[in-house]
């Protein structure tokens, strides 16, 4: 929540700076890729304990702990492509404010 709310604060600071609204938006949905991913990290980091810890629900031949622990890599695979999507799109984000700052748009 707290994100969000620096998030948004964060639109509205580059808004009133002359930077235009599309750009603001553009940062906004790249704090909102962040925590995305921030959450499926955290959700990867949850069922990798879980299965090296034998906690939660287990299911005799379906879910053993070798089971349990790929599908916590596969989650964390994904968790990471998710954080790389977030940095590419900050990253755009400022090469766009640059572009039109050495074009001489507002």
């Amino acid at each position: 929540m707290k994100k969000l709310i620096i998030a948004a604060s964060a639109c509205f600071l580059l808004t009133t700076a002359q930077i235009s609204v599309a750009q603001a938006v553009q940062e906004g949905k790249a704090a909102k890729k962040e925590m995305k991913a921030e959450k499926k990290v955290a959700k990867a980091r949850e069922l990798r304990t879980n299965a090296a810890t034998g906690k939660g629900v287990e299911i005799a031949g379906v879910s053993d702990p070798k089971t349990r622990m790929a599908k916590a890599d596969k989650k964390m695979e994904k968790a990471e492509k998710k954080v790389l999507k977030s940095d590419a799109k900050e990253l755009k984000a400022a090469a766009k404010v640059k572009t039109k700052r050495a074009a001489g748009v507002n």
